[in-house]
């Protein structure tokens, strides 16, 4: 089922100030600092002691939603949220299990949390750092750990870029890497062949 059938016109609802999560700054930065709870969340794996040369540990998947998260797949569309300074972003929470998380995973503010890496690629468009649309790096997120043991995480705040008309990529293809690296250990991967859509609600 496609998010525009899900979403439709209730997407002018959401996202009604700037964006109140992950780094709460400017996603792209390297951010990261000590933490001093200690709280522990859940069943999390153990710091490995070195890095796994070669051997990816866990799995990462892609979402879409502010509050909740959508599961995406390839073809599906990719809704732009706007708020209500009028910031336009994509936001983008993650799924995965089985790689390491802090102690108290719920907090961003550690600094042996995973780094998260996101690219989108737009034909036509790819003038930004890196030769992409948009490319954030380093950013961190804070994570749940489920009841099954897996791992949810708050979105991931893409903005859109600068000079930018977002009614100019209503429709087009676009390609996602999301990249997340725990501490001592080899990058998780996961790509993803979305549809951009802007509703025209969003504009009214």
């Amino acid at each position: 089922m496609k998010i525009r059938r899900m979403w439709g016109s209730r997407l002018a609802l959401v996202l009604t100030g700037a964006v109140a999560v992950g780094c709460g700054g400017d996603p792209g930065a390297d951010t990261g600092s000590d933490s001093s709870d200690d709280t522990d969340s859940g069943e999390v794996t153990p710091p490995p002691e070195t890095e796994s040369e070669g051997e990816v540990v866990g799995w990462l998947e892609i979402g879409w939603g502010e509050g909740q998260y959508v599961p995406l797949s390839d073809g599906d569309d990719f809704p732009l949220v706007r708020g209500g300074q009028g910031a336009e972003m994509f936001p983008i929470p993650l799924r995965g299990a089985e790689f390491y998380l802090p102690g108290n995973p719920t907090t961003w503010m550690d600094a042996d949390g995973p780094l998260i890496d996101v690219e989108m690629d737009i034909e036509g468009f790819n003038d930004g750092v890196g030769g992409h649309f948009k490319r954030i790096a380093n950013y961190q997120l804070d994570w749940v750990v489920l009841e099954d043991g897996t791992y949810e995480s708050s979105f991931v705040p893409f903005l859109m870029p600068d000079g930018v008309d977002s009614a100019d990529i209503n429709g087009l293809p676009a390609h996602l890497t999301v990249r997340v690296r725990p501490l001592n250990q080899a990058t998780l991967e996961a790509e993803l062949d979305v549809v951009v859509f802007v509703d025209e609600a969003i504009d009214n």
